[in-house]
């Protein structure tokens, strides 16, 4: 299992009194070679689009994650036609289906930004955890359905926490699962100026939570963000941003708390070293060998702009290493990804913001390489103006998956696609149009949500506006299917006249995402060294042998061959002469004659000559020369030419006559 994130999208204006709902969580486990090895082996085409929704009411994206087993679970916010409220709903298409399960409601009486995170474990499990009631109400609770392969559906809500009497405030839970499948939960709950960070655990297979237990109190403060990462071994980093800690003018501190093993106890809570102001949006993630990094985004050291800048440490009991700035003060935020980690370690961010160099918004990633801890340059993904929304995700191989919204520039927006762009083995991929819809005055037309399965391929949920004014839309999902060896539509066969000398062309055809075509020649059976044409001129070589053809077809996933029917070749066409036949000599009695064979197409290699007497042949008289008798005396002189080559049938040619004095 590779990175597993989940955030919830919000106005980057709400800083209310505790705004922990823009959090990352992590969760590894050890896999996998360090670059995206499966992904070219394994990504076919895209399926076509499939509607999980209807498109008369509404609907807005909450995320899609794939799990380890290759499961993929999609939850978005519904309303009907005739609503008033809004549900969670949630679709599933199992490993072993190219179908979707209708849509399944976890949740009702909601509104259209009512937050819930979708976690998936390495076992196949998919947890949806939200936060129902209200404190006026007094019934407070954070609740997990969960999805078990085994069963094949949703357990009903169970509860993870239910807030005290005296509680105002309960932040939806963050979860994280170690490679035993073991969820860590933290969250915070309580009421202003006396918040309390809480965490929690739920074992395999258990459908209930341990006791919740204290990280830490926040009492001269409000909680901006909250992030969890989990490593595979189970140890545990979680980091929060406190508003207003104290009185000093300390404005904002990032603040951490760490399990050292999967059992083992959380530290107390430490402020963060040299991290200063941050605008929030603080994110962590642990690579497979433990490391652990935070991301936040900060105010430079000239207070005009923005830096997104990083700590890291190599183990969970190592000390934070020193800041890095990932992206300097050209860094103007507006949506950007959870922190993608690879199987070696390198972490990439995606995130869309806007460019004074293009004037526009515009879709941007950065690398930090394990190998060398230092930052890539930031490269442009998109290509033209992004209506400030991006989702990232990173499959087990290593492969990083990016989609947004797009129109052609910020001048023209009559048209959005969706656009989509990987990167594997290193290298980003040309971003690509999956799809397109009107705009929609006043309303998001296009936006979507990746996810990223084990072997790198992608699954993109999609929401779509439909139609004008009081607008409706419709959720799809469209995945790229599994990449096979390709298929042989036609059997290869031969065509022209299989003879010496003619040229025959091998055909047939074929299907396959990215597939190439190598064409041999077989002589008994046997491949005819350097014949790889489609075509084949026939040699005396091939005269009396059995000749076929071969069309090997290959792409990544494999090869097919499709080998012709062999046809034994039969002698060539005769020999035609190019220059004429000619006798030479004086036509005298007791003069030699001389005949010129001429010349041959194909060249022959040998000759026979019979002299003729009238049109009669004189016996004996089949050299090259011929020596005039009496008997010839008057008579016409001829001779005829046959030229001779193996493998072709001989041809030929008589000269004009000469009369003898």
């Amino acid at each position: 299992m590779a990175t597993s994130t989940s955030r919830i999208r919000r106005p980057r204006a709400t800083a209310l009194a505790l705004t922990a709902a823009v959090a990352a969580v992590t969760a590894l486990v050890p896999a996998s070679p360090a670059t995206a090895a499966g992904y070219p082996t394994v990504a076919g085409p895209w399926s076509a689009a499939t509607a999980l929704t209807g498109a008369d009411g509404q609907q807005t994206l909450i995320d899609v994650k794939t799990a380890d087993d290759g499961s993929t679970f999609a939850l978005w916010r519904d309303r009907a036609a005739d609503g008033t409220h809004w549900n969670f709903d949630v679709a599933v298409k199992t490993a072993k289906s190219s179908t979707w399960s209708a849509a399944h409601t976890l949740a009702t009486g909601l509104e259209s930004t009512s937050p819930a995170v979708l976690t998936v474990t390495p076992g196949g499990q998919a947890v949806v955890t939200w936060v129902e009631g209200r404190y006026v109400d007094d019934d407070l609770a954070a609740v997990a359905a969960t999805w078990t392969p085994a069963q094949g559906g949703w357990s009903d809500p169970t509860p993870i926490i239910t807030a005290d009497p005296d509680d105002t405030y309960l932040g939806l839970p963050r979860l994280a699962s170690a490679a035993d499948g073991t969820l860590t939960a933290v969250w915070v709950q309580g009421s202003f100026n006396d918040y309390k960070v809480m965490t929690a655990t739920r074992a395999p297979g258990a459908t209930t939570w341990s006791t919740a237990q204290p990280l830490a109190s926040v009492t001269t403060g409000s909680v901006y963000d909250f992030a969890l990462a989990v490593a595979p071994d189970g140890s545990a980093t979680a980091v929060w941003d406190v508003y207003d800690q104290d009185a000093a003018g300390n404005r904002n501190s990032v603040l951490t708390a760490t399990r050292p093993t999967a059992d083992g106890s959380w530290s107390e809570a430490a402020v963060l070293p040299g991290v200063g102001y941050t605008d929030g949006d603080v994110q962590v993630a642990s690579d497979a060998n433990g490391a652990t990094t935070v991301l936040w985004h900060g105010a430079d050291a000239a207070d005009d702009g923005y830096d997104l800048s990083s700590v890291t440490r190599t183990s969970a009991s190592a000390s934070w290493g020193d800041v890095q700035t990932a992206v300097a003060s050209t860094f103007n935020y507006s949506d950007g990804s959870d922190p993608l980690v690879a199987p070696n370690g390198d972490l990439t961010y995606v995130w869309a913001g806007w460019s004074n160099a293009d004037r526009e918004t515009v879709v941007k990633s950065v690398t930090r390489s394990a190998s060398t801890s230092a930052w890539s340059a930031p490269q442009t993904l998109s290509t033209g103006f992004v209506p400030f929304d991006v989702d990232a995700s990173i499959g087990a191989d290593g492969t990083v998956q990016v989609v947004w919204p797009q129109v052609p520039s910020i001048d023209n927006g009559d048209v959005y696609s969706l656009e989509w762009a990987f990167r594997a083995d290193g290298t980003w991929s040309k971003a690509t149009a999956l799809g397109s819809a009107p705009a929609v005055s006043g309303t998001d037309a296009l936006y979507g949500e990746v996810a990223a399965g084990p072997d790198g391929r992608a699954t993109v949920l999609s929401r779509k506006a439909v139609g004008n004014g009081d607008f409706t839309s419709q959720v799809s999902a469209q995945w790229q299917t599994l990449l096979t060896k390709p298929a042989i539509t036609s059997k290869a066969t031969l065509s022209g006249t299989v003879r010496t000398g003619s040229t025959v062309t091998c055909n047939a055809a074929w299907t396959g995402t990215g597939a190439k075509v190598a064409w041999s020649w077989l002589r008994d059976g046997k491949v005819i060294s350097g014949a790889t044409g489609k075509t084949r001129t026939l040699t005396a070589s091939d005269y009396k042998h059995k000749l076929s053809c071969r069309a090997t077809v290959t792409n990544i996933a494999g090869s097919t061959p499709s080998t012709s029917t062999a046809v034994t070749v039969a002698v060539g066409a005769a020999l035609k002469v190019t220059k004429a036949v000619a006798i030479t000599g004086t036509a005298k009695v007791g003069h030699r004659l001389t005949a010129a064979h001429g010349t041959w197409s194909p060249t022959a290699t040998s000759y026979t000559y019979v002299w003729k007497r009238d049109g009669k042949t004189i016996s004996g008289a089949t050299k090259s020369t011929y020596v005039l008798v009496k008997a010839d005396k008057g008579h016409k002189i001829t001779v005829k030419v046959t030229a001779k080559r193996t493998a072709w049938t001989s041809g030929s040619a008589t000269t004009h006559a000469v009369v003898v004095h």
